[in-house]
Formats: C-alpha cells, sequence, structure tokens
C-alpha cells in the first residue's frame, strides 16, 4: 500500500461552479450534544459523492475529458488548503458490475479514496461483489470508516462493518454523527452471496440508532443508499437529520431541496461530478448553509501525482490524457 501524497504544489485551474442554492438557516436536530460546553462555532466544507460506478479513469472523451480518480484528488485536496474543516463522504456502488472491472481496480479504489481522504463510505450493493470477505477485508484496511447501520451478520444481529454509526468531532468540540444504510428491497445480482449477511429495514435500524446519534453529536448526517425517492420518502418519517446524501440510481441532483428539516443532497455522475456544501455550525446548534455547488471534474483540473502512482503500482493504466501522454 502506498503512503498517501499531501500537498501537491500544482497548479489548480478553476473548475466550473454551477451554483445551486443561496444560503439557508435551519436549527440541527442533533439536540443531545447541542449543550457541548465549551464548543466553538465552526465553518465546515462537505464534499459528497456517490455512483462513480467503476469510473476511475476521466472518460478520455475528444471534446472535454471530465471525470476520474485523480482529478477529485486534486479538487478535495485544494479544498482543505482553503478550508479549516472538511468532511469527505461517499454513498457508496463505486465498484462496477462490468465483468472488465477486476479485483485490483477495487483495492486501486480504496486505495485512492485513502489519499483523497474520504472520510465515512457507506457500501451500495456493488460494493459486494466479489464476496462479503473481500469487502470486509478491504473496509479493515481502510483508513476512513465504512458504514452501514443495517447490514448485520444474521446470527448475531451486529453490525457488519462493526459501527452502527460514527462521530467525528471538530477543531473547535462540535461533534457530527454520521451513519449510513443500504435499502432493504434493493435487489443484489444473483451471483452475491448473501449468506452471511442480512439488510435490515432501513426505518427499524434508524429508530434505534437516531437516539444514539443525539445523545453524542451536535449534527445528524445520514448517508442513504436508497435513491432519491426512496430516501425522500424516509425523510418524510424519520425527521432527526440534518444533513442527507443519497445514492444509488445516479441521482444527479441540480438544486438543493428540504425535506422537513432535513437538507437532501445528491451527486452521482459516474465520478465526473463531486458535490460540496460549505456549512456554518454554531455552538448553539443553529446552522446556516451557503454555496452548494456542482463540481463538474473538467480537464483544466490536473491529475494528482499520487492517484498517478497508485495505478501504476496495481499495473492498471490510465488514459493517454491522464498519463500525460496524449
Amino acid at each position: 500500500m502506498l503512503m498517501r501524497l499531501v500537498q501537491y504544489k500544482g497548479k489548480l485551474a478553476a473548475a466550473l461552479l454551477l451554483i445551486i442554492a443561496s444560503v439557508v438557516v435551519i436549527h440541527g436536530c442533533g439536540g443531545g450534544g447541542s449543550d457541548t460546553e465549551g464548543a466553538e462555532s465552526a465553518s465546515v466544507a462537505i464534499i459528497f459523492s456517490s455512483d462513480m460506478l467503476g469510473k476511475i479513469r476521466s472518460c478520455g472523451c475528444t471534446v472535454e475529458d471530465t471525470g476520474g480518480l485523480g482529478r477529485r484528488a486534486t479538487y478535495t485536496e485544494k479544498v482543505r488548503e482553503g478550508s479549516r474543516e472538511v468532511l469527505v463522504l461517499d454513498v457508496g456502488d463505486a465498484f462496477s458490475l462490468d465483468l472488465s472491472f477486476t479485483k485490483k481496480e477495487a483495492e486501486l479504489t480504496m486505495e485512492s479514496f485513502n489519499l483523497i481522504g474520504v472520510d465515512v463510505f457507506t457500501p451500495g450493493e456493488i460494493e459486494f461483489i466479489f464476496g462479503l470477505p473481500f469487502l470486509k477485508a478491504a473496509a479493515e484496511n481502510a483508513e476512513f470508516e465504512v458504514i452501514a447501520a443495517n447490514i448485520v451478520d444474521p446470527l448475531t444481529g451486529l453490525p457488519i462493518f462493526g459501527k452502527q454509526y460514527t462521530v467525528i468531532t471538530l477543531k473547535g468540540g462540535l461533534r457530527i454523527a454520521i451513519t449510513g444504510v443500504l435499502d432493504e428491497t434493493i435487489k443484489f445480482p444473483a451471483y452475491i452471496d448473501r449468506s452471511a449477511f442480512k439488510v435490515e429495514p432501513v426505518e427499524r435500524t434508524l429508530r434505534k440508532v437516531v437516539p444514539l446519534m443525539k445523545r453524542d453529536a451536535d449534527v445528524l448526517i445520514l448517508l442513504s443508499h436508497m435513491g432519491l425517492d426512496r430516501t425522500r420518502d424516509l425523510l418524510v418519517r424519520v425527521k432527526d437529520f440534518d444533513l442527507a446524501v443519497t445514492g444509488h440510481g445516479k441521482p444527479l441532483m441540480k438544486k438543493t431541496e428540504k425535506v422537513g428539516e432535513t437538507l437532501l443532497l445528491g451527486t452521482g455522475g459516474l465520478g465526473q461530478y463531486l458535490g460540496r456544501i460549505d456549512m456554518e455550525l454554531s455552538s448553539s446548534g443553529s446552522m446556516e448553509y451557503g454555496r452548494m455547488r456542482l463540481i463538474p471534474l473538467s480537464d483544466d483540473i490536473e491529475i494528482h501525482p499520487g492517484i498517478r502512482e497508485i495505478f501504476r503500482a496495481y499495473g492498471v493504466p490510465l488514459t493517454d490524457k491522464e498519463a500525460g501522454t496524449h
């Protein structure tokens, strides 16, 4: 495995930013943590994605060469340089059902997520294509949290990936609890062995988990691998989340949406886009959302040299443009 490469000093030309929403102020739902003693207000940039579907390289298009893990890493690194706090979230289906997608490429993807600095990843059904032992080993070796609260061991009922949620404490002391779920109605490909895991009903799981999250944190985030419509329906019934990011079905949302008090986000553009929202959190629990953007990973964003090295290490070729040979 490669060490993370940081502080890349290449130039990042300005990506086209589609500003989709203006500032929205709401009160946090994570009431249990709103009295955090001595906590300071915080500015947080949240970068989110889903449904890469194995598109680890750019599209290689003649007119506009977009996407790829290399540009994703460079953009994320640039955000870190200008932001005190950054959360990077992915809502699954990063692998591919294409027969040409190999275990080597799956491992490369997880190693690239390490370099990018993903904080929390909720796997989709496609992540199970090489079997549960492979996915569990990949999760154990990851430098980020793999969270799927309702994917459990059928014998013990315990979460397969160890945790039902994780809490990230910001530098000023505010706490963000993040959980992830997979829609229990999703059909897995027939060749996936499901004997070693069970997908519990999402709503029933969250009604048990949310009170614990509210006890431990000031802000609650849901990573919902349920598709856009099913996530909307869920948030009507489970009203406790401040922010939800949806994946499955390539949910490329072009505007922000609120379901009750929950801000719903999604971008699933086959690895060609990232979503970003900047959030101001006060110590009293109020939140201000602004500058929600859809970030096209266009060809004026340089390919991160660390990603090039990961591709070389795994013996996986980049496109000619990404490799700098065209």
